[in-house]
């Protein structure tokens, strides 16, 4: 990130103290206005008196009742960007906010990098979740099997669904039929245990066989 301070206000909704102080040293000179409140009441007096880019937010120690809330806060307010930085998040949990579009979340025991990484990305309007949180997200009851058993042709397709093409694109693309991609696809699915294209992707991410992050959904 770029150490010149940049036209963007961010509001830091968290009750921790030292939580608040320590991003606050860390953030606040790279942008224009660095906000701290405390309580849901004095977040809504910020969207409302000021422009902000940014809300970065522990919705587990804040007084959301539940994630329902968020959700209410991102429809109402679709120009900002939601950072979930958190102590501990479980697997169910990541997908409940996926689900609300609450989808850029970092650990508190992430390095700096992994906090620029999920920054940026919402800032973009764009999904990122750091290692540890992919590795919660990853993680299943039971045995799975390993993404090593994929074939050439289902590693090459599952590369083509991270880049964003369609299945019709990936059957022209191949020169196979409509039919034999989603045969492709179910294959893939059964082999790793997932049940979606977007924890497909996660998936390969964390076995190596796609490189970007921000991939296309």
């Amino acid at each position: 990130m770029t150490k010149n301070i940049r036209n963007i206000s961010v509001v830091l909704a968290d009750t921790q103290f030292l939580t608040n102080e320590a991003l606050r040293a860390l953030l606040s000179p790279l942008y224009q206005a660095f906000f701290t409140v405390s309580t849901k009441a004095g977040l809504l007096q910020y969207l409302q008196k000021e422009t902000i880019s940014l809300i970065i937010t522990d919705y587990t120690l804040f007084d959301f009742e539940s994630i329902s809330d968020l959700e209410e806060l991102r429809k109402k307010h679709p120009e900002i960007g939601i950072v979930i930085l958190t102590n501990s998040i479980t697997n169910i949990k990541i997908k409940e906010l996926n689900d609300a579009g609450i989808r850029n979340i970092v650990l508190k025991t992430d390095d700096r990098e992994e906090l620029f990484h999920v920054i940026e990305a919402a800032l973009k309007g764009k999904k990122y979740y750091s290692g540890d949180v992919l590795d919660i997200l990853l993680k299943k009851e039971g045995p799975h099997e390993d993404a090593s058993l994929l074939t050439s042709s289902e590693i090459e397709i599952v590369r083509m669904i991270g880049a964003g093409l369609s299945t019709k694109e990936i059957a022209t693309k191949k020169h196979i039929s409509f039919h034999t991609v989603m045969t492709h696809r179910k294959n893939i699915f059964r082999k790793l245990g997932v049940s979606s294209s977007p924890e497909l992707l996660m998936y390969a991410i964390k076995a190596g066989l796609i490189d970007n992050i921000e991939y296309h959904i």
